[in-house]
Order: structure tokens, then sequence, then C-alpha cells
């Protein structure tokens, strides 16, 4: 059986920032995918927040001046010899590098090239600066969401950002199975405030046909009650209990033995719902007379669906997923960092390197992918074309 990771014959140039992008290429890069980061050198990537950390593992970085014609000039030789290129900057900045799809096939027109943009190559909004929360909001996600009206919600997760990931993860692979059978290269283009809009499909198609609007509910649901997070005995520490069938209603009763359930007003949907308060305040004084993750074994050993809401430090020591072993410890840093959720030919975890530093990997990839001399590297670190770290782990 051939267990090497499923991508390790793939070559992927990242020139993309912030976060869709980035989660995208360290998708493909934990497979085996042999990316390369290509960074400003005059931009620092390292952060407090340690977000570039926890995306740009398992690439390598190079940092090049592509301002420049000798920049320019090497990112083409690394095009030539590649299979995909992913950036999402607006669309202007490869126009002004002469680096778009029509240059870029010149040179290598086998390759994938996927442009990222926030709102498209075109139309009104195009070059508009763009983040997954600003992406969330124009999708109409937000408007769906909250406690009242007219206090809407942010997701807080930049929801645009990670469903894009996906989707280039997706899209790339359907289109390296096709290059892989007809030897064509191609152009894709994949928005940010689009990503989002496939989530929410069922309600523009209700408003279009018959105006509908979804009203805003909170953590309630119009088909499901109870369906809400419920407090614990723990201090800020919350249940989520959602009974969808009229079934775990009735385990629901049994196991916490209220007799103030079996009113006939919490008989049925209908009827619980519309007395969903007095419902809510009952069930609070229950569920906090234990902790969240005994709510959680209690409910889920009787088959009613439920959950704790789990904190950063939860999450870390969960024993399910460390028994999963989710988490990737790299040592030589004492950090710990989330791991792959797609199952399958991994890049093993024993071989996974946490993120280049800014331009660790520049005098490698000049040397053993391009040719380079010793001579013609010192000159363009001179010129600042390039930018090695001291700490070069690949010389």
């Amino acid at each position: 059986m051939n267990n090497s990771p499923s991508l390790n014959n793939l070559r992927i140039l990242d020139l993309t920032r912030i976060w869709a992008g980035p989660l995208g290429t360290r998708t493909l890069g934990d497979f085996g995918a042999d990316v390369i980061k290509v960074s400003d050198p005059r931009n620092p990537i390292s952060s407090e927040a340690h977000v570039n950390e926890k995306l740009n593992r398992n690439k390598k970085n190079i940092a090049l001046r592509l301002d420049t014609k000798k920049g320019r000039d090497i990112f083409l030789e690394l095009v030539r010899i590649s299979d995909v290129l992913v950036e999402n900057y607006r669309p202007r900045v490869m126009r002004n590098f002469n680096l778009t799809y029509d240059d870029i096939k010149k040179v290598n027109p086998n390759i994938i090239m996927c442009s990222m943009p926030g709102f498209g190559l075109d139309g009104p909004y195009s070059e508009f600066p763009a983040f997954g929360s600003t992406a969330e909001a124009m999708s109409g996600i937000v408007s769906m969401m909250g406690y009242e009206e007219n206090h809407p919600i942010q997701t807080g997760m930049s929801y645009a950002d990670p469903v894009s990931a996906i989707n280039l993860v997706g899209t790339l692979l359907t289109y390296a199975r096709h290059r892989s059978i007809t030897g064509e290269g191609c152009f894709i283009e994949i928005d940010l405030s689009d990503s989002p809009l496939g989530g929410i499909g069922e309600y523009i198609v209700a408003n279009s046909v018959t105006g509908y609007q979804r009203p805003i509910q909170g953590n309630s649901h119009e088909q499901f009650s109870p369906h809400d997070a419920f407090p614990s005995k723990n201090t800020d520490e919350w249940i989520a209990i959602s009974i969808t069938t009229e079934n775990e209603w009735g385990k629901f009763k049994e196991i916490t033995s209220i007799e103030s359930l079996n009113d006939s007003k919490f008989s049925s949907f209908k009827s619980r719902k519309k007395h969903e308060e007095d419902l809510y305040e009952i069930i609070s004084k229950w569920t906090q007379k234990f902790s969240s993750t005994e709510l959680m074994e209690l409910l889920q050993q009787n088959e009613i669906p439920a959950g704790r809401l789990s904190n950063y430090h939860q999450i870390l020591s969960d024993p399910h997923l460390n028994s999963r072993e989710y988490f990737v410890d790299f040592s030589d840093i004492n950090q710990r960092y989330d791991g792959q959720a797609i199952p399958g030919h991994q890049l093993s975890k024993e071989k996974w390197t946490p993120m280049d530093e800014l331009g660790k990997s520049s005098k490698y990839i000049l040397r053993n992918y391009l040719g380079y001399t010793q001579s013609e590297i010192d000159s363009l670190e001179e010129e600042e074309i390039i930018k090695p770290t001291t700490g070069d782990y690949f010389i």
C-alpha cells in the first residue's frame, strides 16, 4: 500500500496573504504539496497573534521583490517549474506587476493559476479592499444573525475566509486532475465575497419567490424547540441543546424528571415555541446543577443532540480530539496548532514544519530549484532583491 502524501508531486507558488488563500494552500501542504510562499522582504510575517504562523506551516518561504525586474524574472523562473499559482491581491496588483494570467501562461502554458480577489476581477466593487469580515457582511449572512432586530452580529470568525479556502482546495484538485488527463493549464477565479452565498441559497430563493425575510432568532430555531445554549454550574460554561423530534423531547423529560415539563403548554413543538421563554427558564435551572461536560455526556448517552460550548483551553485538552491525534506539536518552538481535519494520505506529522521565517528558504530555492551560484545569490542580496534570514535552514 502506498502511504506517501497524496500531493507530493504538486508544486504551488503561494502569493496569498491574510487568511483565505494561506489556509487553502496550507491544506494542500499538509497533504505533501511543495508550497513556496513568496513574500515581500520589506513586510514582516510574524505576529503576536500567531495568525500567519498557523496558516503557513509546511511551506518554504522566499523573500522576493516582485516590483523589480530581477525579482520578477526570478518569480517567472519559479512559474516555469511550478504546477499551480495562487494569489489573492486586488486585481490591479497583478496587473501592475505584469503578472496576469496572460503573462504567466506565456512562461508556463500548463500552469493552473487561481486568483482570489475580494469582489472579483471586474464589476463595480472589483477594486474594493476586502476582508473576511466585510465579505461576510456583504453576503447577507450577518443580516440573519443576532438577538434583536436592528443590531446584527458578525460570526466572529470571518466566515468568508475559511469557506473560500475550502472552495480553493476542492477547485484546485479538480483542475489538477483535469490537467493530469489533458495536460491543459487553466485560470480559476474564486471571489471571497461570493463564497459565503452558497450557505444561504435557500433564503435567497425564498425571498425571490415570496419575499420571505428570515427573522432574527438568536440561538433559537424556526423548527426545533428547545434549541439554545443553557448555563451550567460553572462560570461562563454553557451547554447547547437541540431537541429535533418529539421522541427526543420525551427522553429529555425522562432524564430531567422535571414535573413542570409535563404541562400541556410544552406538549408539542408549536406550544413549546409559543411558551419558549418559560421553557428556557425551567431548563436553565436544571442545567445549572451540572458541569457542561456532565450535561453533554448525560444527554448524548440518551441520544439527545448536545454539546458543551468549549473554550480554547477545553479544546486543547479535549480527550476526543487528543485520542484522534488531531493537534500537532512543534516542540522546538513549544507551540501546539490545529491539525488537519480532512482524512487521507497526509504528510507524516513527524515531517510537518512550523512557518518559515521571512526569507528562510530564499537561498535554498535559488540554489536547488533554479541553479543560482553563491555569487549570484550574494549579488541579489546586496541589491535587496531577496532577503535570506540569518538562520537559513536550507543552505
